[in-house]
């Protein structure tokens, strides 16, 4: 473990404007996304104490259990493969409603996995893998409506929640690698009618998108992030493709592997700042951004696939820090024959979000420390097939680790960083009670001091784990809540045969 030679550093309590709750009611926790639980009862001197609440089953068709359980209001809201909806009683586990869609001409690529839903005005919201908006009532899980997005005849999917941001529900574009045209929309909460939409990469024959070949990219594969005082909405997008060609695609490939600060009334343009410019290694700005306070502005940061942690004035788009390294990085553009780059295309950071503890000042970042051989060329591509140019591959003895790191947001230093055995590719968790909690693909829960990387607690989870917990209060017990199954993209990595289930445990209340 690297730590900070001079102990924790010294910071006043930096106040939390993103009305943060105990429950869990939105994927990041909060509107600003920087998964941070209030809960200060969960510490360090009684981690130890948790026990197991209940467990649930998920049925497991194929790939991996990627959700993000949501809380509020006693309800425990669970998506498994199928893009399936369990409502479910948060201090037991028993079913109250639960939601099956008919997922007809989904893409054959897409990875069967469902991130979670989002929550607001009574109604909770999926994205379905075939590309439907669909619109629950929260009480009852009936559909109130269900609207098409995106063509998955063209290649687009969908794999993450919407953002309910106010009365206007945000919808992404996962598809980038099959060359679609990737965007994000606004869409009534109310009715589901389209209010506006904002494509990330330009039009075939426009730009630097070339007429022939179905290229483009820029997908939105996780979700985005707001900040209700201002009405911005911040977007994080994927590479271009080809995704390792880039003779087709000349120049920097504007909006792709950027953040893009949009209006969340009109989707207008307000700025966008890319960490890759003219993309060759598949560095997606997959992990979804945050929000939060330094030195007295807002600023929004994003950890990247290219395994750096960016940061920008969240008004300007002004960079704030040098990109902080938090994996290996050693890479060059790939050719023919194929070179072996750090980290692979898997990142990096993945889709797995960060957290922010605004006690500390400190982000923290889960790594994937690993390589893949990427091999580059022209290769024909015709609309919802792969437009990779061309392959990859994995060398030979090639495994994968990962890091968590702990990043000081006011100096761009690493406050602390620990090696882990298997990534942790779903993220982190952050409490008011100095605990950053996260599951690992060989199949633990972890908690860590937030200030100093010291394991406090581990424990079996049963199944590798692709997503990181939920931390929620209930009639004065804390749960910690966490879907198992691992990440669709490390199955082979970490192959399983565990059953695929929702774990929750519990700090049983005080006498």
């Amino acid at each position: 473990m690297t730590a900070r030679t001079s102990g924790p550093t010294a910071r006043t309590t930096v106040p939390h404007a993103a009305a943060a709750s105990t429950s869990w009611p939105l994927q990041g926790n909060n509107a600003w996304g920087d998964r941070y639980s209030p809960d200060s009862t969960l510490t360090a001197s009684n981690v130890s104490s948790m026990v197991p609440a209940f467990s649930v089953g998920l049925p497991a068709s194929r790939g991996g259990e990627e959700d993000y359980p949501i809380e509020s209001g006693g309800v425990l809201y669970v998506t498994a493969t199928g893009d399936r909806v369990l409502a479910l009683d948060a201090a037991t586990g028993a079913e109250i409603w639960s939601y099956t869609p008919s997922l007809a001409g989904e893409p054959w690529w897409a990875i069967g996995v469902s991130r979670g839903i989002a929550l607001g005005g009574g109604k909770v919201y999926l994205l379905t893998a075939n590309d439907r908006l669909v619109a629950l009532d929260a009480a009852t899980g009936s559909v109130v409506y269900s609207v098409q997005v995106a063509s998955p005849a063209a290649g687009y999917s969908e794999t993450s929640p919407p953002l309910v941001a106010g009365n206007v529900v945000v919808v992404g574009s996962a598809g980038g690698d099959q060359g679609v045209r990737g965007f994000v929309a606004g869409y009534d909460g109310a009715t589901g009618a389209r209010i506006w939409k904002f494509y990330t990469v330009p039009a075939p024959g426009s730009g630097w998108n070339p007429p022939t070949g179905s290229h483009g990219g820029g997908a939105v594969w996780t979700t985005p992030v707001w900040d209700p005082a201002t009405g911005v909405v911040y977007v994080p997008t994927g590479n271009p493709s080809p995704d390792y060609y880039g003779a087709a695609r000349p120049g920097p490939d504007p909006y792709t592997d950027s953040v893009v600060a949009l209006s969340v009334a009109t989707g207008k343009l307000l700025w966008a700042s890319q960490e890759v410019p003219h993309d060759l290694w598949d560095y997606d700005v997959a992990s979804p951004p945050l929000l939060f306070r330094r030195a007295g502005s807002l600023a929004v940061g994003e950890a990247g696939k290219d395994g750096m942690w960016y940061e920008w004035n969240a008004a300007t788009g002004a960079q704030l820090v040098a990109p902080v390294p938090f994996v290996r990085i050693d890479n060059s553009p790939p050719t023919p024959a194929g070179v072996e780059e750090w980290p692979g295309s898997e990142g990096g950071a993945n889709y797995g979000p960060s957290a922010y503890d605004p006690s500390t000042g400190d982000v923290y970042v889960a790594g994937i420390n690993g390589p893949q051989i990427l091999y580059s060329g022209s290769q024909a591509h015709s609309p919802g097939g792969e437009d990779l140019g061309t392959r990859q591959g994995s060398p030979a003895g090639a495994g994968y680790t990962g890091t968590v790191t702990a990043i000081d947001t006011v100096t761009g230093k690493v406050a602390w960083q620990v090696d882990t055995a298997s990534p942790a590719i779903g993220g982190v968790t952050a409490t008011a009670g100095g605990l950053l909690l996260f599951g690992t693909e060989n199949a633990n829960l972890r908690a860590l001091d937030a200030r100093t990387g010291k394991t406090l607690w581990e424990v079996a989870a049963g199944a590798p784990v692709g997503a990181a917990p939920s931390v929620y209060e209930l009639a004065g017990a804390t749960y910690v809540a966490l879907a198992t199954g691992g990440a669709d993209s490390l199955v082979y990595q970490f192959p399983s045969t565990a059953a695929y289930q929702l774990r929750v445990w519990k700090l049983p209340v005080g006498p």
